[in-house]
């Protein structure tokens, strides 16, 4: 089910916190300004039992913009370990038994929904809640509108007869299962505003069951982490009860510097390094990320890195890095789709979201943003001089392990 992938997914990242173009424009509700709201936020969880280094600042990424995302900057120098930032488990929102009443054992995260609308909303509202209440909605793929996610699942969509997997289409899988799901595995009230901002909310910023205030309000650059969890809560399941979340600075931070963490190729990131890469970012998250990037395409067996010749933009060449030896067969399929995609975007991109009725200006550009970016990797692969041999299809389906070998030395720790 799609939505346990993308929630287990949310399990082990950062929240999306100021990513997105559209965000920091206002509250969303027309209430306090969100420079206001994460003061009170600041000053409540200081006042509550957690640690904020004094050298932060949260700050647009451009001072004269108030548009502009927000991001955590240091204003003075940070050591290598230097604490950025400990929340005590009291201050983590979350699920519990009495959420869960009706609810799987193991669908926590429906729990944290219900426990996420309680803070935004009404007597048991804190300065947190109020925070996420004032975010930007509607902006991961998959609580798109109707026709936002229709054009999205169209674009992905082969048309090919030949199966080879499951699934078939371009990434990210279940654009269109999300709502499904929610209503499925949580019980959740479609028809309830809060309830689905609570839940894009849920998937978006959430590690596993976990909502952690100010952790999920770094942003993401893989080629520029320079922070780290200091405890792994997921190889001891009482660990968070005891530590909470304690982050600390990877490598210096220069005073100026903004703070980033990866959010799928973090220190405690496990098995989903194998195979949460850009698509999965922008379902999960609502942005494109920068290079470097990663792409999984399952019915071709092809899975490689892009990035900027030696991790520098100034160079201006990019470059493609197989972690699976590619196939002749798999760049064909590739191929197909590129020219398929092309086709597409003869079709609709002239067109305006005004033409597909319900459908907003952000989906319109997002939906874009992402064609060029997945455009961009089909092409670079296609067009790659690299030595194509046939291997990859005749393994099972774990092919596409994190070592960028074709064996595994434990097919179990693998898996899609």
């Amino acid at each position: 089910m799609i939505i346990l992938r993308l929630f287990f997914l949310a399990s082990l990242l950062l929240g999306n916190e100021f990513n997105t173009s559209h965000a920091n424009t206002g509250s969303r509700n027309g209430g306090p300004h969100p420079d206001v709201l994460i003061s009170n936020l600041l000053e409540w969880l200081r006042a509550n039992g957690a640690y904020i280094n004094e050298k932060l600042l949260v700050k647009h990424l451009v001072p004269d913009d108030p548009s502009s995302p927000r991001g955590i900057f240091a204003i003075d120098a940070l050591e290598a370990g230097e604490t950025v930032c400990s929340i005590p488990p009291n201050l983590i929102v979350r699920s519990n038994k009495e959420l869960m009443e009706g609810l799987h054992p193991q669908e926590t995260h429906c729990g944290t929904i219900k426990a996420v609308m309680k803070a935004m909303d009404g007597d048991d509202s804190t300065p947190y809640g109020r925070y996420l209440l004032a975010q930007p909605n509607m902006y991961c793929a998959g609580f798109w509108s109707k026709a936002g996610r229709g054009l999205l699942a169209d674009m992905l969509k082969s048309t090919r007869t030949e199966q080879f997997t499951e699934s078939d289409e371009l990434p990210p899988r279940g654009v269109d299962e999300v709502f499904d799901d929610l209503e499925k595995e949580c019980n959740g009230d479609l028809d309830d505003p809060l309830y689905i901002h609570a839940a894009m909310l849920v998937q978006a910023r959430a590690d596993y069951e976990f909502m952690v205030p100010f952790y999920d309000m770094m942003n993401h650059d893989n080629g520029k982490t320079n922070v780290k969890h200091k405890y792994d809560g997921y190889k001891r399941s009482d660990l968070i009860d005891e530590t909470g979340y304690q982050i600390v600075a990877s490598k210096p931070i220069q005073a100026g510097g903004e703070l980033y963490n990866s959010y799928n190729q973090c220190n405690i990131c496990d098995e989903i390094v194998d195979w949460v890469g850009t698509p999965e970012m922008f379902m999960n998250y609502g942005f494109v990320e920068p290079k470097p990037q990663r792409w999984l395409f399952d019915f071709a067996r092809v899975k490689f890195d892009l990035d900027w010749k030696d991790g520098d933009e100034s160079t201006g060449e990019v470059v493609v890095d197989f972690l699976v030896p590619p196939s002749e067969k798999g760049i064909r399929l590739l191929q197909e789709e590129l020219t398929r995609m092309e086709s597409f975007s003869i079709l609709h991109r002239n067109k305006s979201y005004e033409d597909y009725e319900g459908m907003s200006k952000y989906e319109w550009e997002s939906l874009w943003q992402y064609y060029d970016a997945l455009h961009e990797a089909l092409s670079y692969a296609t067009h790659s001089n690299e030595p194509l041999v046939d291997d990859v299809w005749e393994l099972n389906d774990n092919w596409w392990v994190q070592d960028g070998t074709l064996t595994a030395a434990d097919d179990e720790e693998h898996y899609v």
